[in-house]
C-alpha cells in the first residue's frame, strides 16, 4: 500500500487551457479572444500587507493589507486587431472591402474592459468561470516575425469596481474578481 497519500477530491483537479472573453466594461464579455499560445492564461492575485509590531522584541500585532491587485496574462496567436486596441488600451480599428486596419498613437485615455476566463473542467465536467469585472490594459505590444508562429503577449490589471456586469452593486470586498463554479 502507497504511503503519504492525501485525502483529497479528484473533482477539484484540473488541466488544460482556458477560453478569454473580452467585452466593453460594464457589460458580459462575448467576444472570444481566439487562439492562445500553450503556455494558457495566467491570473495573479496580489495581497501586500502591512504588519504593526510592539514590544521588545518587536512581534506582529496587527496586519492589514495595504495594496491588492489582480493581473491577467496571455500569449494570442492571432492577428486580431481588436484585441491589440484593447492590450494598448487605445486604438482604431477599421474593416473596409478587402482591408482591415490598425491604428495607434495619441490617445491618453485607456479603454476599460471586462473579462471572461472560462475554463471546462475535465474531470468533473464543471466549469470554471473568473470574472474580472474592470481591466485595463498592463503593457504594450510586442510583435515578433519569427520562424515559428507569430505570438502576441497580452496583459491586464484589474480596476476596482462597484458593480457587476448586470449593474448590482458590489459589496467593497468583492470588487476586483470573482470565481464562479458550475456544477
Amino acid at each position: 500500500m502507497p504511503l503519504n497519500i492525501p485525502s483529497g477530491n479528484t473533482n477539484d483537479i484540473s488541466f488544460g487551457p482556458a477560453l478569454v472573453k473580452m467585452g466593453v466594461a460594464g457589460t458580459t464579455p462575448s467576444l472570444d479572444v481566439g487562439f492562445i499560445s500553450e503556455d494558457g492564461v495566467t491570473l495573479e492575485i496580489a495581497n501586500e500587507t502591512k504588519d504593526i509590531v510592539q514590544g521588545n522584541p518587536k512581534l506582529v500585532e496587527y496586519t492589514f493589507s495595504q495594496t491588492q491587485g489582480v493581473n491577467i496574462s496571455f500569449t494570442s496567436i492571432e492577428w486580431d486587431f481588436t484585441a491589440f486596441a484593447r492590450v494598448l488600451g487605445s486604438g482604431a480599428t477599421t474593416v473596409t472591402g478587402t482591408e482591415e486596419t490598425f491604428m495607434f498613437g495619441g490617445d491618453p485615455l485607456d479603454t476599460s474592459i471586462a473579462i471572461d476566463i472560462q475554463h471546462q473542467m475535465a474531470v468533473s465536467g464543471n466549469t470554471m468561470n473568473v470574472y474580472v469585472w474592470k481591466a485595463v490594459a498592463a503593457g504594450g505590444l510586442s510583435v515578433p516575425f519569427g520562424a515559428d508562429e507569430h505570438s502576441f503577449e497580452m496583459a491586464f490589471k484589474a480596476q476596482r469596481s462597484a458593480t457587476d456586469w448586470a449593474g448590482g452593486t458590489l459589496p467593497s470586498n468583492q470588487q476586483l474578481v470573482k470565481f464562479l463554479r458550475t456544477l
